[in-house]
């Protein structure tokens, strides 16, 4: 189903809210393959950074989340290739000013960050991070005009988008590791941040947060469905093995089609091969591919919205295509009765908690911290251990 998503002929941007229709292309997969050689280095050395209108966005519950956003200038290089263009940033910032610490999150292959709005809020709140996410995407439009150009020279545009929000991220961190100023204004600094970042993701984005923590010396990463796409971003080969994180937590939906808990749990015990106990594996009974997002959407849409519109979208996409999103928003509704949605949330606010108080991450204190702040009835839905113990 998420990969069927990724053929539709529809493409929003969130930044500029401008539709646009690309040709469907079978190469927009989530596992394909290309031996490329890695080698990124910094093009240049000053940055441009510009503020731009606040988003406004909702949580589960329908309150407004106004999310600042900050455009930024691209300033790396890939092989030889050189980055060009602007990248926007979300930034998630505790209402109360005071940061303990630091989180770049990478979101899904079909998904912006819109779609964590809610999770990434709270989590922000409870263990008082800044969390920045990039809003690089597949309608980005950089990533847009060099997947065009790549039909001609054999480059897939899963590598062109999982290169170009891994290395925007990068950028982001090495920002705030070299001590620049462009986030001051909202007390993200090098000072008040110290060591105390993490990197986290979903999906592609999981998955890309192992090769990111090993490229930049993080040691706290945070993981949710992590897949396996571009050799070159594969979080095993180049991460995990490149560079262990000292604490990471992997979680997996025992019905995930896209990054089977099996997959998942690889990782996990990789990490646990090269540093013991590093690595907690959390099981999520039924769980969902989709079921860690706020709400499911196409791009930025969110489902329910082009349900609403379902029949002028049957223009534009088919009836076939419709039937697959009320299947998705089916789907969005169960995720939501299995306790995955908030189990997920909980357990991102602990461990960026222990992040900030220097403390381990354990399959004993995370479960029971998901205890006691989960309703009784999901409780028996998380299963934890470190990966490749049993």
């Amino acid at each position: 189903i998420a990969c069927a998503m990724t053929n539709a002929n529809a493409f929003v941007s969130p930044i500029n809210n401008v539709a646009r229709t690309i040709n469907r292309d079978p190469s927009l997969n989530l596992f394909g393959n290309l031996g490329i050689a890695k080698r990124v280095e910094i093009a240049k050395t000053a940055y441009k950074v510009k503020d731009v209108a606040d988003i406004l966005g909702k949580d589960k519950d329908g309150n407004v989340i106004r999310v600042p956003v900050k455009n930024i200038e691209r300033n790396w290089r890939f092989e030889e290739y050189e980055a060009k263009g602007e990248f926007s940033a979300d930034l998630f910032i505790p209402e109360d000013g005071k940061i303990k610490g630091c989180a770049f999150f990478m979101h899904g292959f079909s998904q912006y960050p819109v779609a964590y709005y809610s999770m990434l809020k709270n989590a922000c709140e409870t263990a008082g991070v800044a969390i920045l996410a990039v809003e690089t995407g597949l309608t980005s439009d950089t990533v847009l005009s060099e997947s065009m150009k790549a039909k001609f020279s054999g480059v897939s545009p899963q590598f062109i988008l999982q290169r170009a929000v891994l290395e925007d991220t990068k950028q982001l961190i090495r920002m705030l590791q070299e001590g620049d100023g462009a986030f001051a204004d909202y007390g993200v600094t090098k000072s008040a941040v110290g060591n105390r970042i993490a990197v986290m993701g979903h999906s592609m984005g999981g998955g890309l947060s192992f090769p990111a923590a090993a490229d930049m010396g993080i040691d706290y990463v945070f993981t949710m469905a992590p897949a396996f796409g571009e050799e070159d971003f594969d979080p095993i080969a180049e991460g995990v093995e490149k560079r262990t994180p000292k604490e990471s937590m992997l979680l997996a939906g025992g019905w995930d089609l896209i990054a089977p808990a099996k997959k998942v749990k690889e990782i996990s015990k990789v990490a646990n091969s090269n540093m013991k106990d590093s690595s907690v594996l959390v099981t999520i009974a039924r769980g969902l591919h989709t079921g860690f997002e706020d709400q499911i959407t196409l791009f930025s849409l969110p489902i329910s919205s082009v349900l609403k519109g379902a029949d002028l979208a049957k223009v534009f996409f088919g009836f076939a295509d419709i039937t697959l999103f009320k299947i998705l928003g089916l789907l969005g509704t169960l995720r939501t009765k299995t306790g995955q949605i908030d189990g997920s949330s909980i357990l991102m606010s602990y461990f960026l908690s222990q992040m900030t108080a220097g403390q381990n991450i354990t399959p004993e204190k995370a479960e029971q911290y998901l205890d006691d702040n989960i309703t009784d009835r999901f409780e028996d839905k998380f299963v934890f251990t470190y990966g490749g113990e049993n």
